[in-house]
Parts: C-alpha cells; sequence; structure tokens
C-alpha cells in the first residue's frame, strides 16, 4: 500500500506558513518577493520523466538497464530524482545549500513526498548523505538533513542522522570527472550496523550527477548489512549517472 501523508506534516507545513507571516519569503528560483516557489518557477523546471534506467535512473531512448549497470551493477537497489539540475532548481539549490536559505527545505522536501509516495518503495529508514565534519561546521546545517527530515516526518518512516557517515574529508565533487569522483568518495562512509543491519534503506541527497557518492554510500550500507539500499534526488545534473 502507498504511504499516505500524516497529518503532523501538514502542521509543520502550517508552522513554516505562519514564519511567512514575520519574515516574508522570496521565491527560490526567482526572488519574486512573497512566496517561497512561485508558479513561475514551477512551470519552468523540467521534471525528470520516463524512460530511464531502472538501476540509476539516468535518461534512456527506451525502457531497461543501462549499460553501465549492466556492466557494473551498482549496490544500490534504483535511484529516482525529481527534476534536472538546471534553472529555478539549481537557483533553489544553490540558495538552500550555499546561501542559508533554510526555508526551501521545506519547499523542495515535498516533491520528494510526492515522488516516493508515487514510487512505493519499501524502506524503513531514511539516511541523508552526511556531510563532513569541517563542511558541516563551515555551513552550520546540511541541506541533505533539511529535505530529508520532513519527508520522513510527511510519511512516518523512521529517521536517523548518524546510521551513515563520513570515516574521512573529501574534496568538492565539482570539476571532477566521472572517475575522479568515484575515487574521491570510495571509502568515505561507513554505516553503523545496529542502526541499518536488515533494513530497507532510502538515502537523500540534494542532487545526483555521476552518483558516485549515493554508490559509496550504498556500498557503506550494504557492508553493514543493509538489504536494500534506495535514492531519491531533489535533482539529476548530467545525462551520464553512473
Amino acid at each position: 500500500m502507498a504511504a499516505q501523508v500524516r497529518p503532523i506534516y501538514h502542521l509543520y507545513r502550517s508552522f513554516w506558513a505562519s514564519l511567512d507571516l514575520l519574515f516574508p519569503p522570496t521565491c527560490g528560483g526567482c526572488s519574486q518577493p512573497g512566496v517561497r516557489w512561485c508558479t513561475h518557477c514551477q512551470f519552468d523546471t523540467q521534471l525528470v520523466s520516463p524512460p530511464f534506467c531502472d538501476r540509476c535512473g539516468d535518461v534512456l531512448l527506451q525502457p531497461g538497464v543501462c549499460n553501465h549497470c549492466q556492466l557494473k551493477p551498482p549496490h544500490f537497489t534504483a535511484i529516482r530524482s525529481w527534476a534536472f539540475f538546471a534553472g529555478p532548481v539549481r537557483e533553489a539549490l544553490h540558495k538552500l545549500k550555499y546561501k542559508r536559505d533554510i526555508s526551501l527545505g521545506i519547499v523542495l522536501a515535498q516533491p520528494l513526498v510526492d515522488l516516493f509516495i508515487q514510487l512505493d518503495w519499501d524502506c524503513d529508514l531514511i539516511l541523508p548523505v552526511p556531510l563532513g565534519l569541517a563542511r558541516l561546521k563551515e555551513r552550520g546545517y546540511n541541506q541533505s538533513d533539511l529535505l530529508a527530515r520532513p519527508l520522513a516526518l510527511a510519511i512516518g518512516i523512521p529517521y536517523q542522522t548518524n546510521g551513515l557517515f563520513r570515516v574521512r574529508e573529501t574534496r568538492s565533487q565539482v570539476g571532477l570527472t566521472i572517475t575522479q569522483r568515484h575515487a574521491n568518495v570510495s571509502g568515505a562512509f561507513q554505516a553503523l550496523s545496529r542502526s541499518v543491519s536488515g533494513r530497507h534503506v532510502l538515502v537523500i541527497d540534494d542532487v545526483a550527477t555521476s552518483s558516485a557518492t549515493l554508490e559509496a554510500c550504498a556500498t557503506a550500507l550494504i557492508e553493514a548489512g543493509s538489504t536494500k539500499v534506495f535514492a531519491l534526488t531533489l535533482a539529476r545534473a548530467s545525462s551520464h549517472v553512473f
């Protein structure tokens, strides 16, 4: 049975809406005053639509499993993304990630709630992709947590922030080749067996580009005993994912 949105999630959204009365927002995509996500930016969002790879979610010409996943099956069961990393979505995530516009978290989490309900995946634990300690200290928050926490609240699946963690700092993935991205995050994560063993885990991140980070997370989770690992990202930044 597909998940249903819990009433407490609507109360949570109402709380953020009440803050808008005190601190009028601007649109995450175009900075239009008075709204967090305007209808124009909603219209301009480029949604990821099928056909795409059944495993990595990469866009294909026809349904099935892409050559990359056939040649090197990933540890994750499936990755899906809501929209392409372009236009207003790119701008909104930039504000969420680098401009401390944390109020965008509740707005951008809603498409993930809708997507998860549509997918009807059998998951019993939600984890955000963790930041390294240095980056977390610098930024003050984890943007993936701002997306994952409302999703967990909406659908009632247990949520943890410490079931998966980084065991070493990594450089930014921006500007790296696919091979360099995988090498950069290989072995960078570890999962707690007592938290994830036997679980069907849903990992949340903001953007999938090469999916190297999500594959590294899935590898750590499977090694710690997770039965399956799924992943949702708000955006997809590349047509070649894995």
